[in-house]
Order: C-alpha cells, then structure tokens, then sequence
C-alpha cells in the first residue's frame, strides 16, 4: 500500500485499474491523507459509480477537475510515478505550483506482492486459459493455418469467461517456432511438425500466461532430447526458486542447466516476468533481476530453446510464491503431447 499521509496522482491505465479494480481509457487517482477519489469523464462515471466499492469518492469530470481536489488538499508535492508519466503532464503539474516526487518503487512494492482476491482472479484467468486450450486442440490437423487456431482458441477465451485475450496469441508451426515472439501467419501444419502455443487471457482486469509446446506426428531424437532439457530445466526452477532469492539467481536455475546439457546458447530470453494487471511487470527473473522474489508475487517460469530454421520450445506456468515456494497455477501436464 501507499503511505497514510501526502498526495499522490495516478494517471497509468494499468495502476488505475489495480487500485480501483475499474478498467477504463481515461481517468485520474487521487490519493490525499486517508481519501480516494477517482475522476473521470461522463463515458465511465456511471459504470465507474456502479462498479467501484473499495472506498474510493468517484468524481464525474475532467484534469481540470482533478487539479481542483488537489488544490483543496493544501499539498504542494505531489506523487507521482516518474516511468508512467509523460513530459508534459510532469511540465503541466509543475507549472500548477508541485513539486514532483516518484512513487514508482512503492507502486512496484504494493503492485508486486498480490492479495487473495488478486490470486483468485489470476487462477480464474488461468483456468479459462487452460479451458480454452483444451477446447482448440482437437481443432489442430494438417493443412490448419497458425491464424485459424489462434482465432479460435481467442474466441474459446470468450466462451469460458475471458474478456480478451491479455496479450497477442502465439501460434508457430515447425520452424516459426523458434522465433520467440513469432505472430501467427498463414503457415499451414505439415505432418511431424512443431506445435507451439504461447497464451493468455484477462479475467476482470487480471492476466495469465501460459506456453505448451505440442508434436504434430512423431518427433525425431533431437526435438526429445531439447524438449526434456527445458522440461528438466523448467522442474530445476520450480524446485529451488524459493522467497528471498534474486531474478539472477532465479533465472540461474534453468540457464545453467541448459548450459550443462549444451542448450544455453539457445536460450535467448529471461526465465520469467511479474504477472498482474500487466502481462510483463515487476519482479523480473532475469541476468539483469536484482530483487528478491516475495512470498505473495505472481511471475512465469518459461525456459526455451529455439534452434533457427528447425524448431522451438518454450514451457511456460503462471507460478506464484507461497510459504516461500513455488506453487504453479496452472494445472495442464508438461510432458510432451503428440498432436
């Protein structure tokens, strides 16, 4: 939580919504002493009035409006989170008489650690991610492009309960699998081909992210072999990640074990990232991660190994610390699903 005492303004999207647990395209919060006001125009007020029940005064109106509650609070510094707010909105609330201070490390401390109702809300997520796979497998047969099944397994997230998907679906087939970040195209599944799937959905504002990789026909002694190397490294973090340790030391785990069997210049990404109302947030489990993972955090464990024009593989849970361990929130199986 934030301090008792002094005046903070909210402007990002995304910390909007994990303070008012409302999702909206404009808006502005406002913490003074022990009051919470949320200002936003005639578009959201009513939903905003109707939907928000944790205390907050939700005020109808505009920046102008906002600055007036401000000014009412007597404070002339004010909070605000220096990564999320643009240059000309410092420079207007600078020549409205504030001085600005950063929140952004205690906005990280309070969005990084996640209460009950978060966890709830990401599992649910999770669930229905994991619905909607289950849903779309039997979709998945030779000639079927990487948009068709990314198509339908995005509308499978509406079905179970999704309101969208919390960030652009990867579908790869053979060797576009070992482009992490590959976007679906019009590449149709051949036989004894790789199949991954890189996936999540938003339920009430909260994300999940999960990635199976699948075998299309019958997988040749190279794709096992790498396959079991990340599941093995995946099953290393898993079992020493605990509360207290560093990204570094987390990402660690997996990156030198892939080292040991001969994969860890295939490696090309972080072990993992925070999971909230963002898809990518605080703590980052990374060469580059100095924070300590808390008891209450939410983050991915996500090992790959891409060889170019061959394959990929990425497995990927939603994991989250409790009682110091590690304790995943995502049920499907790792081994290795022929298609």
């Amino acid at each position: 939580m934030l301090k008792e005492k002094g005046l903070y303004l909210i402007t990002d999207p995304a910390t909007r919504l994990y303070f008012t647990g409302f999702a909206s395209s404009a808006g502005f919060v406002i913490f003074v002493d022990k009051k919470k006001y949320f200002v936003v125009d005639a578009r959201y007020h009513h939903a905003a009035k109707r939907k928000i029940k944790n205390g907050f005064e939700v005020v109808k109106g505009s920046y102008n409006d906002a600055l007036a509650i401000m000014r009412d609070s007597g404070e002339k510094v004010l909070y605000i989170d220096f990564e999320k707010t643009t240059l000309s909105e410092g420079q207007k609330l600078t020549l409205a008489g504030y001085e600005l201070r950063d929140c952004h490390e205690e906005i990280v401390g309070a969005r990084s650690i996640k209460t009950d109702r978060e966890l709830y809300l990401i599992k649910r997520a999770c669930t229905i991610a994991e619905n909607a796979l289950k849903a779309t497998l039997p979709y998945i047969k030779e000639g079927v492009t990487e948009k068709h099944i990314a198509a339908v397994l995005e509308m499978n997230f509406k079905v179970f309960g999704a309101e969208k998907p919390s960030f652009d679906s990867i579908v790869a087939f053979g060797a576009n699998a070992a482009i992490p970040h590959h976007e679906p195209d019009d590449t149709a599944l051949k036989r004894n081909s790789v199949v991954l799937i890189d996936f999540g959905c938003l339920y009430k504002g909260y994300c999940s992210d999960i990635t199976r990789t699948f075998f299309f026909g019958k997988p040749n002694k190279e794709f096992k072999s790498a396959y079991n190397a990340v599941n093995a490294a995946f099953s290393v973090a898993f079992r020493n990640i605990r509360a207290g340790v560093s990204g570094v030391v987390a990402d660690s785990y997996a990156r030198d074990l892939l080292k040991q069997k001969g994969y860890g210049q295939y490696f090309t990404h972080s072990l993992g990232h925070g999971i909230g109302v963002d898809i990518h947030e605080d703590p980052y489990l990374s060469p580059k991660g100095e924070a300590a993972l808390l008891d209450g955090a939410v983050f991915s464990i996500e090992p790959g190994v891409y060889l170019n024009d061959k394959f990929g593989i990425r497995i990927e849970n939603t994991v989250t610390l409790k009682n110091g361990r590690v304790k995943s929130l995502v049920t499907l199986p790792r081994r290795l699903k022929l298609l």
